[in-house]
């Protein structure tokens, strides 16, 4: 455990707690049926609190330790107690997502011929496959996306232990993984972590040094394993 390990969660935790206490605020009357505020800004806090939790749940996790498990898939059960919703179902929260999805890589892709462009290969960004046509990288966020991923952050920090437990299980299975055959080493993306803005860090300084202390510490802590 590094010597930075235990003040970077301390530290930490309260600045995650207040931003996800905002995003319930600007997401809360959010609706696909009526206009409403602009959802770019957000998104971006959204994406500054996914990678601060992510990594706080990393970190606190190598320091807390891994268990022993066998490799294979968790249940797909929600991380907290579950309510009989009105027609007898049981009601999940959104699970939060423990690892980042791939970088968005860029494809060519052949653009048929329209009224306005002749036909040929054009550069599109994907994770492999053809985006479907008409879809702008400028479209607006789904709301109520927006309103899940606020609910799953909001879960986490209702009840960390229990994700602090999903993400040690995740990672001793990544490592037993490693140990047989190629496995993907840590729950992060390749490069800047989701959230890293050159404009961000001049507007939020404090939240944007946090992201990339913690990024650092929790890649570190994933290189040397769990604490004895």
């Amino acid at each position: 455990m590094s010597d930075n390990d235990r003040p970077a969660l301390q530290r930490a935790w309260p600045i995650i707690c207040q931003l996800i206490t905002l995003l319930q605020a600007r997401t809360r009357g959010l609706s696909p049926h009526r206009t409403n505020p602009p959802l770019w800004p957000i998104l971006q806090l959204t994406r500054v609190a996914e990678s601060l939790m992510r990594r706080w749940l990393v970190l606190k996790a190598c320091v807390e330790g891994w268990p022993d498990v066998r490799i294979g898939r968790e249940p797909n059960a929600s991380s907290t107690p579950t309510q009989a919703g009105v027609d007898g179902h049981k009601d999940h929260p959104p699970r939060f997502r423990l690892t980042e999805p791939l970088p968005r890589m860029p494809v060519w892709v052949w653009q048929p011929e329209t009224e306005t462009a002749p036909a040929g290969l054009c550069l599109q960004y994907g994770t492999g496959g053809v985006q479907p046509t008409g879809l702008s990288r400028s479209t607006a966020p789904d709301p109520r996306h927006l309103i899940r991923r606020c609910a799953a952050l909001s879960d986490v920090m209702a009840h960390p232990d229990q994700h602090i437990r999903r993400m040690a299980r995740w990672l001793a299975r990544a490592a037993a993984r490693r140990k047989t055959g190629p496995g993907r080493p840590d729950p992060f993306s390749i490069g800047f972590a989701p959230g890293v803005s050159k404009h961000q860090k001049r507007r939020d300084p404090e939240r944007q040094e946090m992201l990339s202390w913690l990024d650092r510490l929790a890649r570190e802590a994933v290189d040397r394993g769990a604490s004895p």
